[in-house]
């Protein structure tokens, strides 16, 4: 009877084993599909259309509000503040709340012996239920538990604030990518068209000289060399032409624009005089603000405040462990004198290992907290070097940048000079198409060098760490992110 029921266990035990086994299943094409067409909606979803031409700080509030690296980083500072609330509850006592059902075939009895003589003392008898049923609720609290728990609390609301200055990290770093980003476009605006109606001259002018060439109307050398220096301005202009290009689809890409939507930037670089370097303060005033604000300090600084408290947890974890328990119970079992009851209790326990390792880890602890001390330090000293660094940077930029615009303006009297003179004799068309593509380069230039200008007043904003949002929710509408963006990062004092 024994081992029939053995094997029909064993059997039961096989069937269920096999029913639980996992094999992998491949998506299929239709779900790869529909899941693909899902991530397309949800990237570009709930954003306001471009309705006309984008300002700079417009850009700057795209990119704010539907970056995709920004919305990942919110979604990390919300994630982070609902595992402290989840370790807020590690504090409380545990409650325990039980319920079962007991049952066998037949009663579970006994009888005794003497230990004297061996006899049997008593008769076969039984003091429970063939089918039991209890129910407790048990309240625990283990006090050296709370203390950890608090700890890991106080650490993980440390956590909170380091993803929070991680995300006005990236901030910070999207307004310097679109600002770059931003201007690179406005040279593309200006100078794609008239790149196109070069490029277009150029292939005419080519497709003449080759013309000539075939009815043997010029030497074959003169041919070929003037057929050479246009396909050398072809190749530059390509060459120019594929960097400008991108600009637009970059732009779009940081504001989180479904590539290939049309859009315009507007153009304000002669409404306002480039601010000098000294309109940012003093180096030591830049300094100050860098210490002060820079969110990579910031998080060294939770970091090192984290690593104290794992000094604490360790001194903490050193302690024994007092324990206190009360519960309600119930069992089913009538021939129990009492079916409920309450219970209380306290109890101690102490890792006696805690003596030899404890001490030990206070000591990985308080390391940690200097190694945590020297890299803020060593952290500090690249965020003054990075301020410098910007200052200069932007004193060189407005300086190149004065040598390109006079650049401009001695290829544009050139170029006018050359069309003036112009004759109708073939030849005088390559001066002129290089006149034109000198002057063509030298405006990108001159773009490219206010951009990098633009680039510059950036760098000095990000080595500093404006924040372009303090405190802003970016639940509100482009317009009004864009105007408070403009305010932030146009004051004077930084």
């Amino acid at each position: 009877m024994k081992i029939s029921q053995f094997a029909l266990t064993s059997g039961l035990a096989v069937i269920l084993l096999s029913g639980c086994s996992v094999t992998p299943v491949a998506l299929t094409p239709d779900e790869i599909q529909q899941g693909s067409a899902a991530d397309m909606s949800a990237m570009f979803e709930n954003q306001e259309p471009v309705t006309g031409p984008i300002t700079l700080y417009e850009a700057i509030a795209r990119a704010v509000k539907y970056n995709l690296d920004h919305r990942l980083k919110m979604m990390e500072d919300a994630l982070a503040q609902k595992q402290l609330d989840l370790v807020r509850y590690d504090q409380l006592p545990e409650l325990t709340a039980q319920a079962g059902y007991y049952s066998r075939d037949n009663f579970s009895g006994g009888t005794s012996i003497s230990l004297l003589t061996g006899d049997v003392s008593l008769e076969p008898s039984t003091s429970q239920e063939k089918q039991i049923t209890d129910v407790s609720g048990v309240l625990v609290w283990n006090v050296l538990d709370f203390g950890v728990s608090y700890v890991r609390a106080q650490q993980q609301s440390k956590e909170v604030l380091i993803t929070e200055e991680r995300r006005r990290k990236v901030v910070q770093n999207i307004v310097q990518d679109v600002r770059y980003a931003y201007w690179r476009a406005v040279s593309a605006q200006h100078l794609l068209d008239n790149m196109d109606d070069l490029l277009n001259r150029t292939y005419a002018a080519l497709k003449d000289s080759r013309q000539l060439e075939s009815l043997r109307l010029q030497a074959p050398i003169q041919s070929l060399s003037y057929q050479k220096a246009l396909l050398e301005i072809i190749q530059d202009m390509w060459f120019y032409r594929r960097d400008l290009a991108t600009a637009k689809t970059e732009l779009a890409a940081l504001m989180n624009l479904k590539p290939g939507t049309p859009y315009t930037v507007v153009d304000p670089s002669g409404d306002e005089p480039l601010p000098s370097p000294d309109h940012f303060g003093s180096l030591d005033t830049l300094e100050q603000q860098a210490l002060l604000n820079r969110p990579e300090l910031m998080e060294e600084r939770y970091q090192e405040q984290i690593s104290t408290l794992e000094v604490k947890k360790a001194m903490i974890e050193m302690l024994p462990g007092l324990e206190f328990n009360v519960g309600s119970l119930y069992n089913s079992n009538f021939l129990l004198f009492e079916n409920s009851w309450t219970e209380a209790g306290a109890s101690i326990s102490w890792n006696l290992f805690q003596i030899f390792s404890g001490p030990a880890n206070k000591r990985v602890a308080e390391t940690q907290v200097e190694l945590d001390k020297a890299r803020r330090l060593a952290l500090s000293m690249a965020v003054i070097t990075q301020v410098h660094l910007a200052h200069q940077r932007y004193q060189i930029a407005l300086s190149d940048f004065e040598v390109t615009q006079d650049l401009v303006s001695v290829e544009e009297r050139i170029q006018k000079h050359v069309e003036a003179e112009q004759k109708a004799a073939v030849e005088n068309e390559l001066a002129v198409i290089q006149s034109m593509a000198s002057s063509l380069v030298a405006q990108m230039q001159n773009d490219l060098g206010y951009a990098e200008v633009q680039n510059s007043i950036g760098r000095i904003l990000n080595s500093v760490g404006v924040d372009p949002l303090p405190g802003v929710s970016i639940d509100q509408d482009v317009s009004t992110l864009a105007a408070i963006i403009e305010q932030q990062l146009t004051r004077k004092s930084l």
